[in-house]
């Protein structure tokens, strides 16, 4: 069952535009290569400062103050839905994440606006 969903990723302040480009292109690409399709995608905020530190994942325990952050607006089948968060899990360059399932009426008419 497809179903419409809202993602924000928050990554790395410190990486480069072509370094970003290529997190936003592989997540693209994994949304697609499991027969999903992206509604929407944008850089929401190129550098937001955090009201408390968060720590890089991995092995390199960095405190990080701000981030850049990404929206995208997809939908996927719901069984597919954890190899996506498998793929956001690994990388360490990505800080936070969050996906919610959307209304799909309210969706539809944001997206057609």
């Amino acid at each position: 069952m497809e179903r419409v969903y809202e993602s924000m990723i928050i990554v790395k302040p410190d990486l480069s535009d072509e370094e970003r480009e290529g997190i936003f292109s592989k997540l693209t690409k994994k949304v697609e290569d499991l027969e999903g399709k992206i509604a929407s995608a944008r850089v929401w905020a190129k550098e937001r400062k955090f009201s408390y530190p968060i720590k890089s994942r991995g092995a390199e325990k960095k405190r990080n103050f701000n981030g850049c952050y990404w929206l995208v607006n997809f939908t996927l089948d719901t069984e597919k839905l954890p190899d996506l968060k498998e793929v956001i899990r690994l990388e360490e360059r990505i800080l936070r994440d969050i996906i919610i399932k959307k209304d799909e009426s309210k969706t539809l008419d944001a997206v057609s606006n």
